[in-house]
């Protein structure tokens, strides 16, 4: 099986194989905020461009719109349809002529929803079958298990700035601005665990098999010190009936953006604000630096083919 990892940039869009070299680029010169990669196609959103879909390596790049709208996630579907989460905090299924809107208005809480600056955010999208989930920025977790048609937020005993979302049937997982946030009951219920973890502001997560790995700082950038983030990587056994957290990796320069981090099989990346690329190979174990320089990198895919 072959990897090639794409990031998005602030001057671009740039993929890389694991161990950093460069195999092509694209969207020169804009910034790229998100980017994601599944079955084949890879969707990205970039500044002043809106949202493009490629479907197959070498094909022509198709303009999917929201040129002056702004983008915060994208999830391309096995089906090679692109979900787009927005900012006021709206989801879009992109790809088949103007789109689709769905309606997240019934949500409980919906009028409540907002962020630190404003309106909030929809930042993370999880899809798997016919259910859909989502985090919002400040909101908390919704559901839809038909395909979009109804929603239910989900959000007891979780704290509802949630920043990524990962899925392993019926547990989901979530990072948010006070910590990591477990569910095993579809997010009917949360419970916070957090042990082993000396920074609070949990932002980036994956899933290899049985292990999570999750990226951390010391706050929201406001809050940085002099040292800057002071990120770190994380490891943590789903298995095991409360999670113990372990640090995989610290030192780095930068912060690990909430979709900086990336895993496929025992394939780790996690690229950085600062240019940075780390990858690991064990599922997490060990990380390695092969490659600095990018600029400053806010998202991550894995496209695999073979």
């Amino acid at each position: 099986m072959t990897e090639r990892i794409w990031l998005a940039t602030d001057d671009g869009v740039v993929v890389v194989d694991p161990s950093g070299e460069v195999l092509e680029t694209a969207f020169d010169g804009s910034k790229a905020t998100a980017v994601d990669a599944a079955g084949g196609a890879v969707a990205v959103r970039a500044e002043g461009l809106g949202v493009h879909r490629r479907r197959g390596a070498g094909a022509e790049w198709e303009a999917l719109g929201f040129v002056d709208d702004n983008v915060w996630s994208l999830r391309v579907a096995g089906d090679g349809a692109v979900y787009a989460g927005l900012e006021p905090a709206t989801l879009w299924r992109l790809g088949d002529g103007a789109g689709t809107e769905y309606d997240l208005s019934g949500v409980e809480g919906h009028s409540f929803w907002h962020s630190p600056w404003g309106p909030a955010n929809l930042n993370s999208i999880v899809l798997d079958g016919d259910r859909i989930v989502v985090g919002v920025e400040v909101g908390g977790v919704a559901v839809s298990s038909d395909g979009g048609r109804s929603w239910e937020a989900r959000n007891e005993g979780l704290y509802e700035d949630v920043h990524h979302l990962v899925s392993d049937g019926d547990r989901l997982y979530a990072t948010t601005g006070m910590g990591f946030h477990r569910s095993a009951d579809e997010g009917r219920t949360w419970s916070w665990e957090n042990d082993g973890v000396d920074r609070g502001y949990t932002q980036g997560l994956a899933r290899c098999g049985s292990r999570l790995v999750m990226a951390a700082s010391s706050g929201p950038p406001p809050m940085w010190e002099a040292g800057g983030p002071e990120a770190a990587i994380f490891v943590a056994d789903t298995a095991a009936s409360t999670l113990s957290w372990q640090i995989a990796n610290e030192g780095f320069a930068g912060n690990v953006e909430r979709g900086g981090l990336q895993a496929s099989g025992d394939l780790v990346v996690a690229a950085t604000t600062a240019g940075e690329l780390l990858v690991s190979t064990d599922a997490g174990d060990t990380f390695k630096l092969v490659r600095d320089g990018f600029a400053p990198v806010t998202s991550a895919a894995i496209e695999t083919a073979g």
